[in-house]
């Protein structure tokens, strides 16, 4: 036979994993997200050590400060409110449905919150998880790279080393993000005598946002009874620059270590709270409870509370769609479906690669982990094209089996059926 009759090469098989991981991008991170994230991670794992307290939950409080950055690089001369309370008026930038000033009193006022659109603040909060992922993997020796996943997988966690891939669905909404304040003089309306009168709480717009002081408003427990403190970010200017907010964060937690430590003692208490709440208590929770998403209707509910403006019933201070962490049910619902179309569509294909798949979030499913996830998570299954399977003496005995979440990763609670995740999302 002659080399031109010759049969041309058989074609090389490609291991999948390695085809997926050269169609995929590497996660860039931005060097104004890089220095927030080193400032935060080091002051949770600090305050941790200073607490005596799970690093996890400090370090959950410090993601909800990164993706705060976030919110008030997009703050807005509309949407303010005018609170006269006490003797130093301010305009306040909500994040719930709710005067942030008043309510540490119990006193509800509404206000529209300052949401972002979830699709928005959905692919935010997942980019800026593996933000902190990277910074902690780095500081805990871990060599693993992540990347952006391609549908169903959201994002790729890959040990070369170990020769490892995570494929992950990532679901992450803040506990609560700290509303913005403007001092203002005393506001004054026409009263039913032409004379002027102090004005009541009132909506109104920044007309005067690019030299305002924009502050955050910290609350603290003094004596058993809920004040706060003013935090300067300090004058955010004309330009339009989306870093500014992570700068000045960074800026002012990193020169002062303590306002970490303080800001933790109300975010831990917020969370208690919010674990209090999702346990169905009967005790009214603590007032900083209405700073956190997806807190519901007020309790006790005030004569003027407004009705829904669409559907019967009231306004919420912040409804489910708001949910903390993981703990929406459309988010859950959605993510075992995924979890479960990662596995399928990966774990039975060849490959010289492990392959693992996990939900991950920064706060786990508090109030709905029992009644979604709880019976789910020690599942394995297999493929059976024969359809006759009963038991698994009916399977092959070189079958194999997989795990439906080889993890569930949160900060604040984990359930790990993998000893390689186990060993690699361990933060100290």
């Amino acid at each position: 036979m002659s080399m031109s009759e010759s049969h041309p090469p058989e074609p090389v098989d490609v291991d999948w994993i390695v085809n997926l991981l050269g169609k995929v991008k590497a996660l860039e991170v931005h060097p104004h997200e890089e220095a927030l994230a080193a400032i935060l991670v080091e002051q949770a794992l600090e305050n941790a050590r200073r607490t005596s307290t799970d690093p996890g939950v400090s370090l959950a409080a410090a993601f909800d400060l990164i993706v705060a950055a976030e919110y008030y690089a997009k703050v807005a001369n509309k949407g303010w409110l005018y609170c006269p309370n006490n003797d130093s008026p301010l305009l306040i930038y909500p994040y719930t449905n709710v005067c942030t000033k008043c309510v540490l009193n119990g006193d509800f006022h509404f206000h529209q919150a300052n949401k972002l659109p979830s699709g928005t603040i959905g692919r935010t909060t997942s980019r800026l998880l593996c933000v902190f992922l990277k910074h902690l993997f780095a500081i805990n020796s871990r060599n693993l790279k992540i990347f952006h996943g391609t549908e169903p997988v959201d994002v790729i966690i890959y040990d070369e080393t170990e020769s490892v891939i995570l494929l992950v669905e990532v679901k992450a909404a803040p506990l609560t993000t700290l509303a913005l304040a403007v001092s203002v003089e005393a506001q004054t309306e026409i009263g039913n005598e032409g004379e002027p009168v102090p004005c009541l709480h009132t909506p109104t717009d920044n007309s005067f946002l690019a030299s305002s002081n924009l502050q955050i408003i910290l609350p603290k427990l003094e004596d058993s009874a809920w004040n706060y403190e003013l935090i300067s970010l300090g004058v955010k200017g004309s330009n339009k620059s989306t870093t500014w907010a992570y700068e000045q964060i960074g800026r002012v937690f990193g020169e002062d270590d303590q306002i970490f430590y303080r800001y933790f003692q109300f975010w831990n208490i917020a969370y208690s709270a919010y674990n209090k709440a999702a346990r169905g208590r009967g005790t009214l929770p603590e007032p900083v409870y209405w700073l956190t998403n997806a807190c519901g209707q007020p309790t006790p509910r005030p004569l003027s509370w407004p009705q829904r403006r669409s559907g019967e019933g009231y306004e919420s201070v912040s409804d489910s769609k708001s949910s903390v962490g993981i703990d929406r049910t459309d988010d859950i619902k959605k993510g075992i479906y995924q979890v479960l179309k990662m596995a399928v569509s990966g774990k039975p294909k060849q490959t010289q690669i492990a392959v693992k798949t996990a939900l991950l979030s920064n706060i786990h499913a508090v109030r709905h982990y029992d009644d979604y996830l709880l019976e789910l998570q020690d599942i394995v299954w297999t493929l059976d094209k024969t359809g006759k399977a009963k038991k698994v003496s009916d399977l092959p005995p070189e079958k194999d089996i997989y795990n439906l979440f080889d993890g569930i990763i949160t900060f604040t609670q984990s359930y790990v059926r993998d000893e390689w995740i186990e060993q690699n999302f361990q933060f100290q």
